[in-house]
């Protein structure tokens, strides 16, 4: 007998409520992954055979079955609570009209730029019937695309989701908890009577850490990111359609380049100095080159460096993309330099401790602190916080995954373009590939195929550069 799922109320953390109070219709708050299945020997599912598929998978995880409460007037943080009203066709949808690879893209485009409704469970899932001309695939494809709210969790859980939806584990039984109202108000009265207390003892830890870490920058232990960068095309407002792009390396080719390398580096390196490349190429041939360099944001998931109790444990790194060095093996060395000392300065306690304030924030602070966010704008300015794009990095995905008998082949993601982050790329290794996407506004590159070319010249000219210094 299985093990019985029971779903009950739960509050969210601060790390992930701010995924909530953040949200605006020009910040988008959520994950969109997208499983590519071969379609060529077999026919795709019915509609009903979907719904099926979906009915069998969805005890596997809570977040299926649970919507957001808000607290009247944000006095505390938000709950998950369960909905029993939930019904699987209104999450659940077969495409059969879209029948083309650009079709496909413009499709998930669509669906990455949509705001969830989080008066429902924040999930869905779109299937795309036997699309043809998908670049690297044998034949018609089948293209699952899976999106739920970043609240619930970050991208190392959405491989531990997947596993489950295209596995073969039978779902345990489901059983929905009343959820008590008289209990969520107890609690936000207690709430408010601690949470000023938590707070300025959190302010106090903050404050003992940033001089702690202060004294670590200037004696060199600790190395912090610039400040500034200077602002390009891609760091403004977005005013026009998002669009979607995948770019598929073959692995054989990638893990010969880091065979290549003079020192020892991680794929990941590559791929930073991999879109490097590209983005300082595009920019140069627009006659945008900037002024300086750019950096990007590197999530990078804090599971065994901190103990958050968060669904979301990714901290963001920024690490210098070293664009203003002209050289592949030269920048691929500096990039190195640069994502150690991200890494470094994320594990570093100073930093972890200071990063802890956010925990002990009142819900109050953290709704004001996302609708301050909410009122930047870009356009006009010749500097940005901090990175000019985003480069996201998650962990493998698994190669025994399947959809309705179909071998599922290749996972990749599209991020949501945000107003001053307006090209997104997102990197997924599985078998034999890496597949790097980007999301970006129409308007800020119209020339999207010309990107994708760059970002496979840069590859190309990186691996030229270190098998020919190897040879040498």
């Amino acid at each position: 007998m299985n093990a019985e799922l029971r779903v009950g109320a739960e509050q969210l953390r601060p790390r992930d409520a701010v995924f909530v109070y953040d949200e605006t219709d020009r910040h988008l708050s959520h994950i969109v992954a997208v499983y590519f299945a071969d379609a060529s020997e077999s026919r795709a599912p019915t509609s009903d055979e979907l719904l099926d598929w979906a009915r069998a998978r969805l005890g596997h995880a809570a977040l299926f079955h649970r919507r957001l409460r808000r607290v009247p007037l944000d006095l505390d943080l938000p709950y998950w609570v369960p909905d029993p009203t939930m019904t699987v066709r209104e999450h659940v949808r077969r495409s059969t009209d879209v029948r083309t690879w650009a079709e496909a893209r413009a499709r998930i485009a669509e669906i990455t730029s949509a705001r969830m409704d989080l008066t429902r469970p924040p999930w869905e899932i779109q299937v795309l019937d036997r699309v043809d001309d998908v670049p690297a695939m044998p034949g018609p494809t089948t293209i699952i695309v899976l999106k739920f709210h970043h609240s619930v969790g970050d991208g190392v859980a959405t491989r531990a989701l997947e596993q489950l939806l295209f596995g073969n584990g039978p779902a345990p039984a489901l059983r929905l908890d009343e959820p008590s109202t008289l209990r969520t108000v107890a609690r936000t009265v207690t709430a408010l009577g601690t949470q000023p207390v938590r707070f300025v003892t959190g302010l106090r830890r903050h404050r003992r850490a940033a001089t702690e870490l202060a004294t670590a920058v200037a004696a060199g232990d600790i190395h912090e990111p610039a400040a500034l960068r200077p602002a390009t095309r891609f760091n403004r407002d977005i005013r026009s359609a998002t669009t979607f792009h995948l770019v598929p390396i073959p692995m054989a080719e990638v893990r010969a380049t880091k065979a290549a390398a003079p020192q020892r580096v991680t794929i990941n390196d590559l791929m930073l100095t991999t879109v490097a490349g590209a983005l300082a190429d595009y920019l140069a041939g627009h006659g945008e080159t900037p002024a300086g360099s750019l950096a990007a944001m590197v999530p990078r998931s804090m599971r065994g460096v901190a103990d958050w109790d968060s669904r979301n444990r990714l901290t963001q790194m920024i690490v210098d993309l070293h664009t203003d060095i002209a050289d592949p093996a030269a920048r691929l060395a500096a990039i190195r330099q640069s994502a150690n000392r991200a890494k470094q300065r994320a594990a570093d306690p100073a930093v972890l401790r200071a990063d802890r304030l956010v925990e002990t924030a009142p819900a109050l602070l953290l709704r004001a602190a996302g609708w301050a966010r909410a009122q930047r704008h870009f356009d006009g300015t010749d500097t940005v916080p901090m990175c000019n794009t985003t480069i996201s990095n998650v962990a493998p995905v698994s190669d025994t995954l399947s959809f309705c008998g179909l071998p599922v082949v290749r996972a990749v993601g599209a991020l949501p373009v945000l107003d001053g982050d307006g090209l997104r790329h997102l990197i997924t290794a599985q078998g034999e590939e890496i597949a790097l996407t980007f999301t970006t506004s129409a308007a800020m590159m119209p020339d999207p195929e010309h990107y994708g070319e760059l970002l496979l010249r840069s590859f190309h000219t990186l691996a030229t550069a270190l098998t020919a210094s190897a040879r040498s």
